[in-house]
């Protein structure tokens, strides 16, 4: 089982690569659902909270991404797997996860991304080309530190999914939709900072 995002728990340690982060860093995952992330990320020595709007396991706490009751510049790290994209407002969720870091913090994503300008746009208002990505990340404020793009472990999750039935109905005619639009994935780290107009 590959997990609940592409490549499980090895893509989420290898998106904790991207910055080099460290114990005892403090960590926000946005969209925990079951709280296993969280779980592992805990094992590591990491301070973490973790919130989903339905939570779904121990540990998690209900919240909402594009709204959070936290103090801002409290966080190190936010990570968020597969869950700006489809949270219903992307733009909110960015502009709460740059509100809630600290200076020079970093914000964590892997999401997906479209190749075909008639693209789906999920929560993020237009097209989700990457273009739509680069241009959301840099209106929050942030500055891309580094990017990957990780497609070939979506493809690995989309059939697994389906040759498993792990996937809902809902979830089988999104894969139909990506894949007509030429759905990639990737990993990128993103940087609060004063190069982002942060003082």
């Amino acid at each position: 089982m590959i997990g609940r995002h592409p490549g499980g728990q090895e893509m989420t340690a290898r998106l904790l690569a991207l910055p080099g982060i460290h114990p005892p860093a403090r960590i926000l995952e946005l969209g925990a659902g079951e709280g296993k992330t969280a779980a592992y990320l805990r094992t590591l020595g990491f301070e973490v909270r973790a919130v989903d709007l339905k939570p779904s396991g121990p540990g998690v706490e209900q919240g909402d991404i594009r709204r959070l009751d936290l103090a801002g510049e409290s966080f190190d790290c936010c990570l968020a797997e597969c869950t700006v994209s489809g949270c219903g407002d992307g733009n909110a969720a960015l502009r709460e996860a740059f509100r809630v870091l600290k200076k020079n913090g970093c914000l964590l994503i892997a999401d997906v991304f479209f190749q075909k300008k008639e693209a789906p746009s999920l929560s993020m208002g237009k097209p989700l080309i990457w273009n739509c990505w680069k241009e959301s990340f840099e209106k929050a404020g942030f500055q891309i530190e580094k990017a990957e793009d990780e497609t070939e472990a979506w493809k690995e999750f989309f059939w697994e999914s389906l040759w498993n039935g792990n996937a809902e109905e809902s979830c089988v005619d999104f894969f139909i939709e990506a894949g007509k639009a030429g759905c990639g994935y990737f990993l990128a780290c993103l940087r609060k900072g004063e190069k982002n107009g942060f003082i």
